[in-house]
């Protein structure tokens, strides 16, 4: 008989680096257990999935710390999680990103925005896959994810390719939208 692998401890095995992305899914998964997205009997956990999805296949971008962070970039804000755990079994890049995407109870959207607006290109490509998959949500809270998204596709600053993939994913998501060619 072949005896199973001991659990991951993560604050004393690190995940390697190939693994990260899988960990941070793990990680997210159970930190948004028994949570659903407001209008939607759906798991919680189904919206980091699509945007860590969203940043790899439709974004071009495959690197397992972004990803990580993708699975990852709610958990601040909605789950028990801390930047200081995130730091120690992420590492301190991932946990930087969810912290940027992270809103705070006490600011205001126009400051959530502003910040976005000097992330790195990383928190900004996740957020602009956030963007996308809100879009998808229940109709009655598309006008303001609209503007959501709107805001977003502002952050498409810079010339990396996984934003310049982002920013017309999301544009043609807008538009079509705007155009009545999806039906809410």
């Amino acid at each position: 008989m072949q005896e199973s692998p001991t659990p991951l401890n993560p604050l004393l095995d690190p995940p390697p680096k190939a693994y990260l992305w899988q960990y941070a899914a793990a990680i997210a998964a159970e930190a948004h257990e028994g949570q659903n997205p407001p209008g939607s009997p759906m798991p919680y956990f189904a919206h980091p999935a699509r945007v860590a999805m969203l940043v790899s296949a439709v974004f071009g971008c495959h690197d397992a710390e972004v990803l990580s962070a993708a699975y990852l970039h709610d958990a601040l804000e909605k789950t028990p999680l801390t930047r200081e755990g995130l730091a120690m079994t992420m590492g301190p890049k991932v946990a930087q990103w969810v912290e940027w995407l992270s809103k705070s109870p006490s600011s205001d959207k126009g400051k959530y925005w502003e910040g976005l607006r000097q992330a790195p290109w990383q928190a900004r490509l996740i957020k602009m896959a956030d963007a996308l998959d809100h879009l998808n949500g229940p109709p009655q809270y598309l006008t303001d994810r609209l503007k959501s998204a709107r805001k977003a596709l502002e952050l498409a600053s810079s010339a990396e390719p996984e934003i310049q993939r982002a920013s017309a994913a999301l544009t043609a998501a807008i538009d079509a939208w705007a155009e009545g060619v999806v039906d809410p």
